[in-house]
């Protein structure tokens, strides 16, 4: 008699959470977020870094550098509305930051962001099957005050995770409206309306529609969104 063993295997799965949303509106160049969470320490754990900044005139400045507790994050993925003599930036940077429940977290910007602007970070915990890399990404922008919404359509795999990052050139009442994503937050620095959101998918997607609206139109519009694939 031939005996046979019967394996079960889990699926791979990235287990996503947003951990931490804070805001600045000094006129600086570096800003500190002191002692955000970054839920449970493990070995797998990749921390993605949402950003959002607005640079006044005569300012046009970049974003240099994003570090969680002193760990370097890299650049997956950006989209600007430069309207030359300022300019209005979404990012998403990731990296692998396997210890720690907490962090001060560093946005390093190339100036001062000026008066009336800000940054804001929305901080994102990834467990399990997952690279520092999102496997797509999308980007859109609005330098010509167009009322349509922002298009940040990505491809996603049933256990991944996605997150999606936008800013507007309006203050109040201004606020993103998400779909595809669920809505985290909205925020207001200075002038400048930022809003995050995420997704856990259920199924493949080829690609997940996903849009961001803000109920003020502006000529001053960024957005971006990255989905990462189980490992």
């Amino acid at each position: 008699m031939t005996m046979f063993s019967s394996l079960w295997f889990s699926p791979a799965i990235i287990t996503g959470t947003n951990t931490a949303n804070a805001s600045s509106t000094s006129n600086v160049a570096a800003h500190t977020f002191s002692g955000q969470s970054l839920g449970a320490a493990d070995g797998s754990r990749i921390i993605a870094v949402a950003v959002g900044v607005g640079f006044n005139a005569p300012q046009d400045g970049t974003l240099n550098s994003v570090t969680v507790g002193g760990t370097s994050l890299t650049k997956q993925v950006g989209a600007v509305a430069d309207l030359t003599i300022e300019n209005f930036r979404a990012e998403i940077w990731s990296g692998s930051v396997p210890s720690g429940t907490t962090a001060d977290i560093v946005v390093t910007l190339s100036e001062a962001i000026g008066t009336k602007r800000g940054v804001a970070i929305s901080v994102h915990s990834l467990v399990g099957a997952v690279d520092a890399a999102p496997n797509t990404t999308a980007t859109d922008n609005d330098v010509s005050g167009s009322s349509s919404p922002l298009e940040l359509d990505v491809n996603t795999q049933k256990g991944g995770y996605v997150i999606g990052y936008g800013v507007s050139f309006k203050a109040a009442p201004n606020v993103g409206a998400w779909s595809g994503l669920t809505e985290l937050t909205d925020a207001l620095t200075g002038n400048v309306a930022q809003t995050a959101a995420n997704y856990s998918p259920t199924s493949n997607e080829t690609p997940r529609t996903i849009t961001l609206t803000f109920t003020l139109s502006s000529n001053g519009q960024a957005g971006v969104s990255a989905s990462w694939f189980p490992a």
